[in-house]
């Protein structure tokens, strides 16, 4: 009940995206996960829509990799709308505890997916509230790896 009422007074800051369609962000924040988890939405700039949306999740204890990042399941539902997708394009992000929308760069796995089917172009990220490439030089490793080798 305390976080329900903690959720409810949160504003939840949209992304700095024009839309067509009313789409509702408050159910992919959640104040206890926030710092974990990655938001992704593929938008059509031609009709201002959000095509699909959702977030990275953890993996179990028998799964091969710790969890399944934003960009990985973005890229596999930009690459379903094969012949559609000339016109989306891929955003990641996530939120502060407050609702604001802090950057999120790809990590040095994501960054070789990108590559690998050439999306550079098509991946991007809001710093400050603007809209800029997720794809930066030297990307870290991801938490999980950091982890892992220290």
């Amino acid at each position: 009940m305390k976080n329900e009422s903690l959720s409810q007074c949160i504003i939840i800051q949209r992304p700095p995206l024009k839309f067509k369609n009313n789409y509702c962000f408050d159910k992919f924040h959640d104040p206890n996960s926030c710092n974990v988890s990655v938001i992704w939405c593929i938008y059509c700039k031609n009709k201002k829509r959000i095509i699909d949306m959702g977030e990275s999740r953890p993996c179990g204890i028998n799964h091969c990799q710790s969890s399944i990042h934003a960009e990985e399941k973005a890229i596999k539902t930009f690459l379903n709308h094969k012949g559609k997708n000339k016109n989306y394009e891929i955003y990641v992000w996530r939120w502060s505890k407050g609702g604001e929308i802090k950057t999120k760069v790809c990590c040095n796995r994501c960054t070789k997916l990108v590559q690998k089917f050439n999306l550079q172009n098509k991946i991007f990220t809001f710093n400050n509230y603007e809209r800029c490439s997720a794809i930066i030089n030297n990307p870290p490793l991801s938490l999980a790896w950091q982890i892992k080798l220290n």
